[in-house]
């Protein structure tokens, strides 16, 4: 990636660059023959010309050394016993009992092999900064070792695929799971090594085999929730061909993102209710099991802790767009120094309009008083850095900072702390959208400063269409009685009923209440709160963060324009989600070099449920809740066939 900042390069040398950059990553496969590298190599040498590229010869020795030293470090993460390297210079911070190497071993090797996996070539990679950089030291004997090596390449058969990653660095927090796979400090490599390690326990050289997928879902501590929801099977789906899928499997639904499915529980909790009114009528709003006046009451301990907040922060209410007229009503105060409202780029239609509406409601104008962040040319994502610059820039202008947690498009995951900080720092209020981030992450919104919030809960949290809306305000408005939008629920619980028409508001969110709850919207999300109480948001991110990590790691072997295993000619697939998985949640937005519609239809038609974005992304979402590493093996599976026979039409019209 070129910094934004950097001169513009020079096109030969970029496609050099390129190139050279997938020799090198298949000099890291131990599975590729010294054979076919040198081909590739010559082949690259004439095309290349005078471009910059290194000669054959200096190709070579690149090759052989991360050759040998590929071979290397995966023995000695995954065979340490036998190793001559000394793990005991690692400090570590668990040990094995069973003669397996530790996490900081792996952590420790994942460190060196992204080291060596680094192309010399002229792209410059933007990394996060660390608190301390030991790739300098390790550089300076590791290179002295390689040119003291002057031996030839190394064809030795290996039965493990190299630790290729396609994953950035980042962290989380290292909270218990029953799952072998420990997220910590960097996950880079983590990923890909748990995948290694399922494979070599069962005997499994590919990782891309079916085989695989199913040893990842036996060992899954989380897979006997998908028996908790109504799963869709092809026979039910419209517009499938069953000549080409078996009417009775299952669907392979990866658009939880867009709608989740539908707890079996619902169903016999909605008829509960519906004996209840049909047996008693108007008593139904005061008769346990739930009193349908306290029914959004009932389930408040637990709404607060899906998003990190205290039980009078939250309320549930509405729709999203419905609580965000409501938020901005309350807490958009333009003046004439500071009336902005700042925006991601391509934000929610609906947020969109709903802001600009807000904005000419209290007299200004949007082209002067609406900021919308664009990504940098050629990024796909809008970088967190860019956010807080800005922020920096024109803050004492900004009223309301007015983001997404998770962008609906590109599934990027924005630093709520630090851009909540950094528009307080600038005496701006910081709210957040967070309809793709609820009960998809763990959240932490009083912890994290967040001024207001609101979200829907048919996505991850799986309360059907058009379900109850969410609303969070901090604690230090608690006894705030700014002016807003009322109504009688607002008013408080102990003299609602005297009907003085003496206003008497709630403290904390609460008082942003307008009508009573509709028990035919809080019953449904019940039934989901019952299944995750099964469970814990940590546990589910971290299944979160291997499933999509396992689907990411298939898309870019098979599809990447950089891959050499790529199974179609002219089709193209970029992932526009950021590589970091702290970057984002379950979703990946895959953007294609052909018109969408095409490819969607082939997918449907093999009972592959995602969404369309035109005119060229589609969305996948493999949720932690329901869906398993045999679904995301199906639907790569689903796509590689939709694509080649996309691409074969298309040859026929040429």
């Amino acid at each position: 990636m070129y910094s934004s900042h950097s001169h513009p390069p020079n096109p030969l040398k970029v496609v050099a660059d390129i190139l050279k950059a997938r020799l090198y990553a298949a000099a890291e496969d131990p599975t590729n023959s010294s054979k076919f590298l040198y081909h590739e190599a010559v082949h690259l040498a004439s095309f290349a010309g005078s471009s910059g590229l290194p000669k054959l010869g200096s190709m070579q020795r690149v090759i052989s050394r991360k050759r040998r030293h590929t071979q290397k470090l995966l023995e000695e993460s995954l065979n340490p016993t036998s190793s001559s390297y000394d793990s005991s210079s690692i400090t570590s911070t668990s040990t094995s009992n069973d003669g397996n190497c530790s996490i900081s071993d792996l952590l420790q090797t994942a460190e060196r092999l992204q080291f060596l996996f680094t192309p010399s070539g002229g792209f410059k990679e933007i990394e996060p900064e660390r608190t301390r950089d030991t790739s300098a030291e390790y550089c300076t004997d590791e290179c002295s070792n390689m040119k003291k090596s002057k031996a030839n390449m190394d064809d030795r058969k290996v039965e493990l695929l190299p630790l290729q990653s396609f994953f950035a660095d980042a962290s989380i927090s290292d909270e218990k799971t029953e799952c072998s796979f420990k997220p910590s400090r960097s996950k880079r490599m983590e990923i890909q090594i748990h995948l290694q390690r399922v494979a070599q326990d069962i005997g499994i050289s590919d990782l891309t085999s079916f085989d695989l997928a199913e040893a990842l879902d036996d060992a899954d501590p989380l897979k006997f929730l998908r028996n908790e929801f109504a799963y869709p099977k092809m026979r039910t789906l419209p517009h499938v061909d069953l000549l080409l899928v078996n009417a009775n499997d299952d669907a392979i639904y990866m658009c939880g993102n867009s709608l989740g499915l539908m707890p079996k529980g619902t169903k016999h909790l909605m008829d509960e209710q519906f004996e209840k009114w049909a047996n008693m009528g108007v008593f139904g709003h005061l008769q346990e099991p739930l009193a349908w006046a306290k029914s959004d009451q009932s389930i408040l301990d637990s709404i607060a802790e899906l998003v990190g907040a205290q039980r009078t922060e939250v309320a549930l209410m509405n729709s999203l767009t419905v609580n965000l007229h409501i938020l901005l009503t309350a807490f958009y105060k333009p003046t004439p120094k500071r009336h902005k409202i700042f925006i991601e780029s391509k934000a929610f239609p609906s947020d969109h309009y709903a802001i600009e509406s807000q904005i000419r409601l209290k007299g200004f104008a949007v082209e002067e008083s609406l900021i919308c962040m664009h990504p940098r040319t050629g990024d796909d994502c809008i970088r967190n850095e860019d956010i807080i610059a800005l922020i920096e820039e024109q803050g004492d202008t900004i009223a309301i900072i007015w983001f997404s947690a998770i962008h609906y498009y590109t599934g990027q995951l924005f630093d709520i702390r630090k851009i909540t900080k950094s528009g307080h720092d600038k005496g701006c209020l910081v709210g957040w959208n967070l309809a793709h981030a609820f009960a998809n992450i763990p959240l932490s919104l009083h912890e994290w400063d967040v001024d207001f919030a609101c979200w829907c809960t048919y996505k991850y949290s799986c309360s059907g269409a058009g379900g109850i809306g969410g609303f969070f305000v901090h604690k230090r408005f608690e006894t705030d009685k700014r002016e807003r939008m009322v109504g009688w629920w607002g008013h408080k619980e102990e003299t609602r009923f005297f009907m003085n028409n003496q206003l008497e508001l709630e403290n904390g969110a609460a008082g942003y209440r307008i009508s009573n709850p509709p028990m035919m919207l809080m019953v449904p999300l019940i039934a989901f709160l019952d299944v995750l109480s099964k469970t814990t948001m940590q546990d589910l991110r971290t299944k979160s963060l291997l499933l999509t990590g396992y689907l990411e790691y298939l898309i870019n072997h098979f599809l990447s324009p950089s891959s050499l295993n790529r199974r179609t000619k002219k089709i193209m697939c970029t992932i526009m989600t950021p590589s970091d998985p702290e970057q984002r949640g379950c979703q990946l937005s895959l953007k294609f070099n052909i018109d969408i519609s095409l490819v969607y239809r082939e997918l449907v038609k093999r009972g592959v449920v995602i969404d369309k974005r035109y005119p060229d992304v589609i969305r996948v979402t493999p949720v932690h809740l329901y869906n398993s590493y045999t679904d995301v093996h199906r639907f790569m599976r689903a796509l590689l066939d939709s694509l080649i026979v996309v691409e074969g039409d298309y040859e026929k019209l040429l």
